[in-house]
């Protein structure tokens, strides 16, 4: 994205709000940038990301209850205040005024709670250096979000071609071995961060991935937390007490059937 544009910050859990309000932006003729409309499918999410952040005029940071002990939206914050400096905050529930970071509470917020196109009205006088003379065209969603990949190195070569499946599916990617790493974050908060947020956890499983004992901790944090988790057989582990009795999406005999069965498995839970 060349033109000028607002970055919009905010948690997985808010996502309905900010497609309304990327949308709105749109038609009175502000550029957004949003990850989930503007990192190509299969793209490297973090380096998408930062590259988006860095490029933006102004951020917009979405304060919720959500957005309350987001380690990862608190980094965005920083390095954009670092860099540019411009960012308006905006309150969408109750636990937002609370939830703001510390750097924009003396920072005038546009509140969301009420009228929704009067505080869009606000908004716009806010950054009306960026509002061009005429709506711009709809945006083309490029990516549907990201899936969060748990698997060992030793079986990259498989996960090469699960890249490319959730390519196709329009679904970027993150995992530990070859995605950025965000260093001012914790790195257990930072994996948190990332399976919570994520559409799904897909585990690659192997006799590799069962001696991690991160893997298996990505496993049992998934569940936990919701997100949808796939497990993928690529070799079989042996007897595996937290694979016990789950079902599994077999890969060791042929990739394409595993692939095509994943596909089915997706769509089943709406991804």
């Amino acid at each position: 994205m060349d033109s000028e544009y607002v970055f919009i910050s905010y948690a997985r859990a808010d996502r309905a709000f900010v497609d309304r309000l990327s949308a709105e932006l749109r038609r009175a003729g502000v550029n957004t940038w949003v990850d989930t409309q503007d990192i190509v499918a299969g793209a490297n999410w973090d380096q998408e990301i930062e590259r988006g952040l860095f490029r933006a005029d102004v951020l917009l940071h979405v304060a919720s209850k959500n957005s309350a002990d987001s380690q990862w939206l608190a980094a965005e914050l920083n390095g954009f205040l670092a860099s540019k400096g411009r960012a308006i905050p905006l309150i969408i529930d109750d636990a937002g005024p609370a939830a703001l970071p510390a750097a924009l509470r003396t920072v005038q917020w546009v509140d969301f709670r009420g009228d929704f196109q009067k505080a869009l009205g606000q908004l716009l006088q806010g950054i009306v250096g960026l509002r061009g003379a005429s709506p711009l065209p709809p945006a083309k969603e490029k990516s549907k979000g990201y899936a969060f990949i748990s698997f060992a190195t030793e079986d990259g070569a498989f996960v090469a071609n699960l890249k490319l499946f959730l390519a196709e599916r329009g679904y970027a990617h993150w995992d530990f071995h070859t995605s950025k790493r965000n260093y001012q974050i914790d790195y257990s908060l930072e994996l948190e961060e990332r399976i919570r947020n994520a559409e799904a956890t897909l585990a690659v499983i192997s006799p590799a991935w069962k001696r991690s004992s991160t893997a298996l901790q990505e496993l049992h944090f998934s569940r936990e937390v919701g997100t949808p988790v796939f497990l993928l057989r690529l070799i079989d582990p042996g007897p595996t007490l937290v694979l016990s009795g789950k079902t599994f999406i077999d890969f060791s005999a042929s990739l394409d059937q595993g692939f095509h069965r994943l596909a089915d498995e997706m769509a089943d839970v709406g991804l």
